[in-house]
């Protein structure tokens, strides 16, 4: 099996969205990509707002990366950005 280098992934998947999503108010971004039970690779994305803490998490993704990991994860997290902006503005 061919075993991708998850610290890499973690960097570029990292670095993409900080990019991507600079004109979102948020502080911070986490990524980690792990191998799950049955070797597949994993990845959870986080997205907070001041500190890293529950409270704070503006949006979480997690899923299996395959072709189409990356289009995917930033849909789903700008959805959620934008989703809580509204509730917040409520």
């Amino acid at each position: 099996m061919n075993y991708p280098n998850l610290l890499r992934l973690e960097d570029e998947i990292k670095a993409l969205l900080a990019y991507r999503l600079t004109a979102y108010r948020y502080k911070h971004i986490t990524v980690e990509a792990y191998y799950a039970m049955n070797e597949t690779v994993m990845c959870r994305i986080e997205i907070f707002s001041t500190d890293i803490t529950i409270a704070n998490r503006i949006a979480k993704y997690e899923a299996q990366v395959k072709e189409g990991f990356y289009q995917e994860a930033e849909r789903n997290l700008i959805a959620k950005m934008k989703l809580k902006a509204i509730k917040e503005a409520i």
